[in-house]
């Protein structure tokens, strides 16, 4: 099963989360804007890892799938970084 981590914690952000959540997808973690956003929202969602970046979630070799739920302008460079590390992306 593919497994999913959330990079953006704001109203989108949970939307994600927890649309995957109903489907029955796992999702792994989270990455906020800054350390101290990703942990609140992982305590908040229920979620075991904040990465302390978005590079920390492309490195991770459990995640195969990444949301974009950031700012339109930092799609792009966010999602090229995802592509070339071999991870699918939706981006909102």
């Amino acid at each position: 099963m593919l497994k999913a981590a959330i990079i953006g914690c704001g109203f989108m952000g949970s939307t994600h989360t927890e649309s995957l959540r109903r489907l029955g997808i796992p999702v792994t973690g989270l990455c906020g804007i800054d350390p101290d956003e990703g942990q609140n929202a992982a305590r908040r969602w229920n979620l075991g890892t904040a990465y302390r970046a978005y590079e920390e979630v492309l490195a991770d070799p459990s995640v195969d799938v990444i949301h974009l739920c950031t700012p339109n302008y930092l799609h792009y460079p966010m999602a090229a970084a995802a592509l070339r590390a071999g991870k699918h992306v939706l981006c909102e």
